[in-house]
C-alpha cells in the first residue's frame, strides 16, 4: 500500500500525542465528603470512559489517512496483441467451379469453401481486426479493418462470383489486389499485419519480375502474406516468392478439409500473443470505511453522556 499524498502522514503525530496525553494525564482530584470510606477504583468504568475520550483523536487519525489517500496496485490485466488481417478473396468466375466431393442438388463451389473456412477462422481469431477485399480484374475493399466481423460473415450473398459482370470483372490480377490491400493495413501501425490471399488463379500481372515491387512494399510495411491456392494447376513461382519473402507461406488446398487444415496451420504460425499490462493504481479506501463508520457511531453514543464528570 502507498499514499497519493504521503507527506500528510506526518500529521498522525497530532492524534498520537492527544491519545498519549488523554491516557497519562491525572486530571483534577476532588475530595468528597465520604473520602474516608474505602471505595473500589472502578477500572472497567474508567477504562470505558478513557476509550470514549480517545475517540476524537482516533477519528482525527482516520481523517488524516483518508486525506493522504491510500492507494494499492490492482493485479496486472492481460490483453491480446492485436493482429490486423486483410483477407483478399478471389471472386473471379472460376471460383464457381465445384470444390471437393459433391452431395445434394446444390453445387459446393470453391467460393463456398473459401467463405466457410473464412468464417471458421474469424471465430478462432476472435479479437483480431479483419478486413475483406474481393478482387478479380479489379479489387474492392468490401469491409474495412474492424474487430466486428459480422459484416464479413454476412457478405457471402453480396460478393458471390456470379454477381459481378465477367467483362468488367474477369481475370485474376493478384499483384493489383495485394497492392490495394497494403493501403488499409498500413494505416494501422499497432499490432501485426497479415494478408491471407485465397485464389484459384496464377496471377496475370505478376510476370517478368513484377512481383519484386510488391514484395518491397509488403516488406516496407512489415506485412506477412499467406497465399492459398484452391486448384491443382502449377502455382506461379512469383506468388510463392511473395509469400516466402514476406515471412509467410504458400499452401495448396484441393478440398474443403484441406482448406480447413491450411487455415489451422496459419493460425498456428501466427499465434495469438497475450501481453500483461502495467498494474493499475486504485484507491485503497475499503478497509478503512467500515472502521471509520463504526468509530463515528461510537462517538455519537459517547456524546450522550459517557464522559468524566466536570466537577
Amino acid at each position: 500500500m502507498t499514499f497519493a499524498h504521503p507527506k500528510l502522514i506526518v500529521l498522525l503525530v497530532v492524534p498520537v500525542c492527544l491519545l498519549f496525553w488523554e491516557w497519562v494525564r491525572r486530571g483534577q482530584p476532588l475530595v468528597l465528603p465520604f473520602d474516608d470510606v474505602r471505595q473500589r477504583r472502578g477500572w472497567f468504568l474508567g477504562g470505558l470512559v478513557l476509550s470514549a475520550n480517545s475517540l476524537p483523536a482516533v477519528l482525527l487519525a482516520v481523517a488524516i489517512v483518508f486525506l493522504a489517500r491510500p492507494l494499492a496496485y490492482a493485479p496486472p490485466k492481460t490483453e491480446r496483441k492485436l493482429s490486423n488481417i486483410q483477407i483478399v478473396l478471389d471472386t473471379s468466375m472460376s471460383m464457381r467451379e465445384p470444390y471437393g466431393a459433391q452431395g445434394g442438388e446444390k453445387v459446393f463451389t470453391r467460393f463456398d469453401g473459401a467463405m466457410d473456412a473464412i468464417e471458421t477462422f474469424l471465430s478462432a481469431r476472435e479479437g483480431d481486426a479483419f478486413g475483406l477485399t474481393v478482387f478479380s480484374r479489379r479489387f474492392l475493399h468490401w469491409v474495412p479493418l474492424t474487430t466486428d466481423t459480422l459484416a464479413i460473415r454476412m457478405a457471402r450473398k453480396f460478393i458471390a462470383p456470379e454477381l459481378f459482370p465477367d467483362p468488367l470483372w474477369g481475370g485474376t490480377f493478384i499483384a493489383k489486389a495485394l497492392g490495394g490491400a497494403i493501403v488499409p493495413l498500413s494505416k494501422h501501425p499497432e499490432g501485426d499485419r497479415m494478408i491471407i490471399l485465397i485464389t484459384d488463379g496464377e496471377g496475370e500481372d505478376i510476370v517478368k519480375g513484377g512481383e519484386r515491387e510488391i514484395i518491397a512494399r509488403l516488406r516496407q510495411h512489415q506485412i506477412v502474406v499467406f497465399a492459398v491456392s484452391m486448384t491443382d494447376k502449377p502455382v506461379n513461382p512469383a506468388l510463392e516468392a511473395i509469400a516466402r519473402e514476406t515471412g509467410g507461406q504458400l499452401f495448396t488446398a484441393l478440398t474443403p478439409q484441406a482448406l480447413a487444415i491450411v487455415f489451422d496451420r496459419i493460425d498456428q504460425m501466427k499465434k495469438v500473443e497475450v501481453q500483461a499490462t502495467r498494474p493499475e493504481v486504485i484507491d485503497f479506501l475499503d478497509p478503512f470505511l467500515v472502521p471509520a463508520m463504526a468509530l463515528v457511531a461510537m462517538q455519537l453514543l459517547a456524546m450522550f453522556g459517557l464522559r468524566f464528570t466536570p466537577w
